[in-house]
């Protein structure tokens, strides 16, 4: 370990770089960045961070994880682990071993509604308070939406449900399935969707919560219902972990704790190193405002800056 002063090199010859940055120090992220490879996989461990500070240290395609006060130890283990192995599917990594992992698969509306019921219930019975499940029920929610209804993609690569009114989309089947996995422990509650698409890109979270954070205005959920639902997911979970393979699968991966809820704690994007290069570049709220409006008002008004 060696402070980022002491480094004499104009490159950090490492593939894997964990920073040890203090609060709020996001210049310190900024000296870094043009010093690391541009095949390199950096980390920020820092002991307490701001949604929009987090956002802040992901803006380079290096810098992919950020790992915050009470979860730096397994944190920095599992990001490590995946890292390194290249294995960088599944829920089972965030949980103590042996722990039962649940499992529900769906393609249509109907099925989210099942799935959404299944898991709630399950958190009730797993002694969750009511403030827990209700935010792992909005986020179950849009979770779900997002990989029936946004993730879908065809064979050019455009959003097969980008023109159909939200209403209308629930009467459609996903033209592949989707799956949720749930588990709980003495201290969380885990949930993982998968859709089989992989198409979620970095930047497109980024900007997504970074308008939401910064916009002074009300945020239009017409305009790309994913987006506002990538900052609600966001400002409800102590995890957020995104793991894409290129045209096979994205899971998003959430946790929650049993106690008082704490800030987004562990935030993390692994891609597959295969065609990583194609995920470099996703929509973003100024791509996305193209589309046709209809008379509906489905704004939704957020916090600016909001934790």
């Amino acid at each position: 370990m060696r402070s980022l002063d002491a480094i004499q090199s104009e490159i950090i010859p490492h593939r894997y770089v964990f920073m040890d940055v203090e609060e709020g120090d996001t210049r310190a992220v900024e000296r870094l960045v043009p010093m690391l490879r541009q095949k390199s996989h950096a980390a920020v461990v820092t002991p307490k961070a701001a949604l929009g500070e987090l956002t802040d240290y992901l803006k380079d395609h290096r810098v992919n994880h950020v790992i915050v006060g009470e979860e730096l130890d397994r944190g920095v283990f599992v990001t490590a682990q995946k890292l390194l192995t290249g294995d960088i599917f599944g829920i089972e990594k965030y949980l103590p071993e042996g722990t039962p992992v649940h499992y529900v698969r769906l393609r249509d509306f109907e099925g989210r509604g099942k799935a959404l019921d299944t898991v709630l219930a399950y958190a009730e019975e797993a002694k969750m308070r009511r403030q827990v499940r209700s935010a792992i029920g909005s986020v179950c929610e849009e979770l779900l939406m997002n990989a029936l209804y946004d993730a879908p993609v065809d064979e050019h690569g455009n959003q097969i449900f980008a023109e159909v009114d939200p209403h209308d989309r629930t009467k459609s089947r996903s033209p592949r399935p989707v799956s949720i996995r749930y588990a709980a422990t003495e201290s969380q509650f885990a949930v993982a969707v998968r859709d089989r698409f992989g198409r979620l890109a970095k930047n497109t979270i980024l900007a997504y919560i970074d308008k939401c954070l910064r916009s002074p205005v009300q945020i239009d959920r017409k305009t790309y219902g994913a987006g506002l639902g990538l900052y609600l997911v966001a400002n409800a979970a102590a995890s957020y972990l995104v793991n894409v393979a290129y045209g096979i699968a994205t899971e998003v991966v959430c946790t929650f704790d049993r106690g008082a809820k704490a800030p987004l704690r562990l935030v993390g994007v692994f891609v597959h190193p295969g065609q990583a290069e194609m995920l470099r570049e996703g929509p973003t709220p100024e791509t996305a405002a193209g589309r046709p409006d209809d008379d509906e008002d489905t704004s939704v008004q957020v916090e600016p800056g909001g934790q």
